[in-house]
């Protein structure tokens, strides 16, 4: 009888862009939240309707070496790190090229703290809520810390993914829902 097993981690990003309006605390989260856990794509056709869902994209996400050995450390019970994805990372860089050995993103130029951590058996999720005033601009890659700080480049890198260009303007709100199925 053959057990061979191997541990992964399936790592699906959401990212949607929506109204000013919409509150990190709202419905209409809490509906997002909903269309991550079970994918009911009547969830983004009533968020549309009402003008509160502009734009909608999903990405697969890479699992640094630096992620997966805080992993690894904590399993083993060093405690050096916490293993809590604490901030989400926005940047410019021209060209991204996500890489097993990335510890930071090409050029961070945003950083905020997650706005929910929560679980299911073996599936985290993490969301970041950008308000309309946080910042702006077009964002080439999306990444997230553990033990990060408040200042730019800090913690370890956990997942990091070029985006293809989020655009957010100053009228508009951004919430990326971060997806971690360990299998």
């Amino acid at each position: 009888m053959n057990l061979k097993s191997e541990m992964t981690i399936k790592v699906n990003i959401d990212t949607f862009v929506l109204a000013e309006w919409v509150s990190e605390v709202g419905k209409e989260i809490a509906m997002l939240r909903e269309y991550v856990k079970t994918g009911k794509k009547s969830i983004l056709s009533v968020l549309r309707k009402t003008g509160a869902l502009i734009k909608h994209s999903h990405r697969h996400n890479l699992i640094t070496t630096a992620g997966r050995t805080v992993l690894a450390r904590r399993i083993a019970g060093n405690t050096t790190y916490t293993g809590a994805i604490n901030y989400g990372l926005l940047g410019m860089q021209a060209s991204p090229v996500p890489a097993n050995s990335s510890t930071q993103l090409g050029t961070e130029v945003f950083r905020k703290l997650a706005a929910s951590q929560t679980f299911d058996n073996n599936i985290a999720y993490v969301d970041f809520f950008y308000t309309a005033g946080d910042t702006n601009g077009t964002y080439t890659e999306f990444g997230n810390v553990i033990d990060g700080t408040a200042t730019v480049n800090t913690g370890q890198l956990f997942s990091y993914v070029a985006t293809g260009g989020w655009v957010k303007s100053n009228a508009q709100s951004l919430f990326v829902s971060c997806k971690y199925t360990v299998s």
